[in-house]
């Protein structure tokens, strides 16, 4: 679609910036689908044409409309499966496939830089350990989180964690580390990360979801109900375990007072779930989220920069990216915190 149809005209880059936020917005933070993103645009370009007002004058800051759009005019069953950040389980699955991807490739040319020399045998053994707990940090675990399965999350993370250790430990043996069998350069690792991304883009989102969320919409009995309540709450849309459980309580109360089944009285348990944090606790909940991330991500280039800092072998190349991370990490945190507090 050109910038044309899609509500701004041609020589006018501040009407195409808007209308590139808009649909940036709709297709990637809010998972609209194609047919509405196309129809939304074109009513902007039709707005703009007929009154010749910028479309942020009409409609608002982009970001804002497309969470108006996203709440008011998809379905709520489809909206339901979507978690705080406005994404499902596909979505981050498959962004964060490409994300571990660079990640995995940022690294493998940090390696082939460092003077540190290692045998085939440690740095496949560290390729294939890292590319799997980034492939679960980045992709899986938030996946499954989003799925409202967050004990699941939990013990992913923990057995990626477990193998990376494994990889780490395996790999610094001086039988291991010593060993010149077979030539498997530090850049070869590159390859892992392409993997990463190019899986994240092969796999359809329909079976994504189904390998995340393989019971969404099925019929529940009361128990599943309200234990699946409490699940979503919790995972996909990010209440504190206490709240999570006060609504599921209430929720008790009240089917225990009406006598009536759980799905006959209060509807699909993913649709009740979300129209329970529907509101502006929501953004409010994803900046929060956001900002804890940032300072996991400061702590970890701390912890990063600090064992490079003392390994005497280390080269300078790592060294510097660990603190241009952890640089950018700080500034996105204090975005957040500044967004935090001005909600």
């Amino acid at each position: 679609m050109t910038k044309t149809a899609a509500g701004t005209r041609p020589g006018h880059s501040d009407r195409d910036a808007w209308a590139d936020k808009l649909e940036l917005d709709l297709t990637l933070v809010h998972s609209v689908p194609r047919e509405l993103v196309n129809r939304v645009l074109a009513e902007v370009a039709e707005a703009v044409t007929e009154t010749g007002q910028p479309a942020e004058e009409l409609f608002g800051p982009a970001e804002e409309y497309a969470t108006a759009v996203a709440t008011e005019r998809v379905d709520a069953r489809l909206r339901s499966t979507r978690d705080f950040e406005g994404r499902t389980s596909a979505t981050h699955f498959r962004q964060g496939m490409v994300a571990g991807g660079i990640a995995v490739l940022i690294m493998a040319v940090v390696g082939t830089f460092n003077s540190e020399e290692l045998s085939g045998a440690s740095t496949l053994l560290l390729s294939l350990s890292t590319s799997v707990f980034v492939a679960v940090v980045f992709a899986v675990f938030p996946a499954l989180r989003a799925a409202g399965r967050a004990r699941a999350a939990w013990l992913y993370g923990a057995v990626a964690g477990v193998i990376a250790a494994v990889g780490v430990c395996l790999a610094a043996l001086p039988a291991i580390r010593d060993a010149h069998s077979f030539p498997f350069p530090p850049i070869a690792a590159a390859g892992c990360g392409v993997l990463l991304g190019a899986l994240g883009l092969a796999i359809p989102a329909r079976a994504v979801n189904r390998w995340f969320s393989p019971g969404e919409g099925r019929r529940l009995d009361d128990e599943q109900w309200l234990r699946r309540l409490g699940e979503l709450l919790y995972g996909r849309h990010g209440l504190p375990l206490r709240t999570a459980q006060r609504h599921v309580t209430e929720a008790r109360e009240h089917l225990a007072a009406t006598g009536r089944a759980a799905q006959q009285e209060l509807g699909q348990v993913e649709v009740y779930a979300m129209d329970l944090t529907d509101g502006p606790g929501r953004a409010v909940q994803r900046v929060r989220h956001q900002f804890l991330g940032s300072l996991f991500s400061m702590a970890v280039f701390a912890v990063l920069f600090t064992l490079t800092l003392m390994d005497s072998d280390s080269s300078g190349a790592a060294l510097w990216v660990h603190v241009v991370l952890f640089v950018c990490s700080g500034a996105m945190a204090v975005t957040l915190l500044r967004k935090m507090r001005v909600r």
